[in-house]
This record gives structure tokens, C-alpha cells and sequence, in this order.
């Protein structure tokens, strides 16, 4: 009874789909399931800041910031945590040249006019200039007056090995859609547990890069990383379902299971 009752409500607001009661109650249900998801885009609010101000500071010595845009992330690693070294990474000379003034009051830091891929050599590049930090590898109809690049790019572990870099503490990524790249950049640091903390972004980039948030929990769980998603205030670490992949924009962390103790300090922090 209660099923067909459901049927029968579920098919009378159907019928609504193409009128502007639909379209209204389309619109508003879609509001909340982006809020639901935490797509705030507001650092401050969507936990991500949270997330950074909660970690263990004396355990966090080496930071990557790739995807670095204008430094936004890395001004915030180093208020949190002054004696970070952090290697900021961002492949656009308009961009890195806003990135080099934004930092330069800070020490420790080291940029590079590179990014990060599964390969090192050059990559064409989509640069949008009125909202650098939509720039990707991939095409796309999120930013406007797009231009086409070539940029530089380095593979993780052949930076690493360059700069003499034995561990990465926390490894920030935001890439719009090539988070993947750079991540199989680090397979040997993978490979020898030299990476403890990864932060990243999902969302609809993943339709370009046909890399799923099933992907990213695959990659990460094989290597002993336990994957949550940031809300204000705690971290989500729930199992990979498939209802999950909603491609709604929201950050993720995944967590060495060596550091057992801060996913249970995050998990329970609400």
C-alpha cells in the first residue's frame, strides 16, 4: 500500500517536470542536495579550513600544494602551522607571478613554475584568465575566454628525488580533473608509505577525466589509506557506495591508516 502510495506521489510530481511549479521544485531540491554535499565553496564554511586547523602541526614538516592558483591554500597552511616547508606547484606564468607576490612575505616556501603529472615534459594547458583557478588540462564550459597553453610538468617522485625529499606529510591536490596524473606521478613515494596525508578535490571534472570517486577510493584503499569527505566541523568515512557519485564539487582527504588516530579524532569531532 505504502509503495503504491509513493508510486502514485512520485509520478504526480513527474507530471510537473516541464511547468514552472517543476522547474521550481527541481531548482529548490537541487539547492539542498548541493548543500546536503557540502558544496559551499567557502573554505571557511566547508570544513576544509577546519580540516587543516585540526591536524597534528608537529607531525606536519614537508607540504605539496599542486594546484597552487594564487596561494590562498598555502597562506592558510602557513597560519596554521608557520614552520611548514611547503613546495607550491602551479604551471601558468600569469598565475605564478600573482602566486610569487602573494607568498613572498613568507618563508619556507618554494614555488615552481611547474605542475604535476604521471609523466614529466609539457602539456597543453586551458588557461582562463578571469578565473584562474577553473584552468585545467581539460576543455571545458566552467570558465570563460579560455586560452590554449603548452606548460611544464614534472613527475612527483622525479621531484622528490631532485629536491632530496624523503616524505610528503600532507599532500594538497586541486587540479580540476587531473588529480589522477598527478597522483600516479607518486608511485615509487606510494609505494615506500612516504605520503601520510592526501587532500583533493571531486566533482564534475571527473566526467573528463573518467576517473570516478570509485577510482580514487580504489587507489587509495590498495595502498592503505583510509578516504573521507570534509564537512563543517568532521570528516565522513563512510565505505564507497555508489550513491556517492554524484559529482557534486567537494573535497575529500585520505588518511595513512599508520595515523589511526587522526581519523578517529576527525570521525568524531562533531
Amino acid at each position: 500500500m505504502i509503495k503504491s502510495i509513493k508510486k502514485r506521489v512520485f509520478w504526480l510530481i513527474a507530471l510537473q517536470r516541464k511547468n514552472n511549479l517543476g522547474k521550481f521544485l527541481f531548482s529548490v531540491s537541487q539547492s539542498f542536495m548541493n548543500a546536503l554535499n557540502n558544496k559551499i565553496n567557502d573554505p571557511d564554511l566547508s570544513g576544509e579550513n577546519w580540516f587543516l586547523e585540526n591536524l597534528n602541526h608537529s607531525d606536519i614538516k614537508v607540504v605539496f600544494d599542486v594546484g597552487a592558483n594564487v596561494g590562498n591554500w598555502s597562506k592558510k597552511m602557513k597560519e596554521v602551522n608557520p614552520e611548514a616547508q611547503i613546495h607550491a606547484f602551479e604551471p601558468v606564468p600569469n598565475t605564478f607571478k600573482k602566486l610569487e607576490n602573494n607568498l613572498k612575505a613568507f618563508p619556507n616556501i618554494k614555488l615552481n613554475l611547474l605542475g604535476l603529472s604521471s609523466e614529466s615534459g609539457k602539456l597543453n594547458f586551458n588557461f582562463y584568465p578571469n578565473s584562474s583557478y577553473l584552468s585545467s588540462a581539460f576543455e571545458h564550459d566552467l570558465g570563460k575566454e579560455g586560452q590554449s597553453i603548452e606548460v611544464d610538468v614534472i613527475q612527483g617522485d622525479q621531484y622528490c628525488e631532485d629536491n632530496h625529499i624523503q616524505q610528503i606529510d600532507l599532500l594538497k591536490i586541486d587540479t580540476e580533473g587531473f588529480e589522477s596524473m598527478v597522483l600516479k606521478g607518486f608511485t615509487t613515494m606510494f609505494e615506500n608509505n612516504k605520503i601520510r596525508l592526501v587532500q583533493y578535490e571531486y566533482g564534475p571534472m571527473a566526467i573528463d577525466s573518467k576517473f570516478l570517486l570509485s577510482d580514487f577510493y580504489k587507489f587509495f584503499e590498495t595502498k592503505g589509506f583510509r578516504v573521507g569527505k570534509i564537512y563543517p566541523k568532521w570528516i565522513d568515512f563512510r565505505p564507497y557506495s555508489k550513491e556517492m557519485e554524484n559529482f557534486i564539487l567537494s573535497n575529500f582527504v585520505a588518511i595513512n591508516l599508520n595515523s589511526n588516530y587522526l581519523i578517529s579524532k576527525l570521525e568524531d569531532s562533531n
